[in-house]
């Protein structure tokens, strides 16, 4: 059973304690302020007891979730700061309308509406987060405006009324096939082929903390690795791995 629960994050490794495989909702928010902001600590705060038995999102047909999912772990402050961000780049919200479950000073957001490469604004600090999310213990689980760096929709949001629907493009054959031919896309798609065929994903998972405007997340199964080093300066990321004994690397 795969459980779908928007709720605080106790009941969520309550159930993946259990042996139950959950969606982490956790994720999308912690990547994008890694990302807007340039600090990994909250990454590596949550890396450290997450369960492993777990689907990476990054987006979905609804939104990037925040409050109850984020209740207990995100500094309030900056996540204004992202939802600030997003809404300059036109996202927006769903909110919560009970006063009792608001958190601090009225802050009602529930979750941030939009595409994730729109929210990000950058090929190249999208490209960083979806191997970020690839590198993360779990099954990667990967949204179709997504996987074509799809940007919002403002005309399907505006004729439904529904701020979900900016996530919600229906793409045609023609759109699809011109969405591929993106470098974005197929770097992505890159990405993609190495997460799949790389066998130390199915080894054992650590990173390394010590400097905050990085990310640097490791594999490693028997004489088999792979890395990835992301600068949240530039955007600018690598990953070096070892196939038959040679190391190899590519820019991402």
């Amino acid at each position: 059973m795969l459980c779908e629960i928007h709720a605080d994050i106790k009941t969520q490794n309550c159930l993946a304690r259990k042996g139950y495989w959950i969606y982490d909702f956790v994720l999308p928010y912690v990547v994008l302020e890694t990302l807007l902001l340039g600090k990994s600590d909250l990454l590596y705060r949550i890396l450290q007891d997450r369960p492993h038995n777990q689907f990476t999102t990054l987006d979905c047909h609804d939104g990037i979730p925040v409050m109850p999912d984020l209740d207990g772990i995100a500094n309030i402050e900056r996540v204004r700061q992202v939802c600030a961000i997003c809404n300059e780049r036109h996202s927006h919200f769903t909110r919560i309308v009970s006063e009792e479950h608001k958190g601090p000073n009225g802050f009602d957001v529930h979750q941030i509406c939009g595409s994730f490469y729109s929210m990000l604004n950058n090929a190249d600090a999208y490209i960083a987060a979806r191997a970020i999310q690839f590198f993360v213990p779990g099954i990667p689980q990967l949204y179709y405006v997504g996987l074509l760096a799809g940007k919002n929709d403002e005309e399907r949001r505006i004729k439904t009324g529904d701020n979900r629907e900016a996530n919600r493009h229906n793409y045609t054959i023609d759109e699809i096939n011109s969405a591929t031919q993106k470098p974005v896309v197929q770097r992505l798609c890159r990405l993609i082929r190495f997460r799949n065929s790389n066998c130390a994903f199915n080894g054992n998972f650590s990173f390394n903390d010590k400097n905050q405007d990085q990310v640097n997340l490791y594999w490693e199964k028997e004489s088999e690795y792979c890395k990835l080093q992301i600068d949240l300066v530039t955007y600018q990321g690598c990953i070096t791995y070892s196939e038959k004994g040679n190391r190899m690397s590519f820019t991402i």
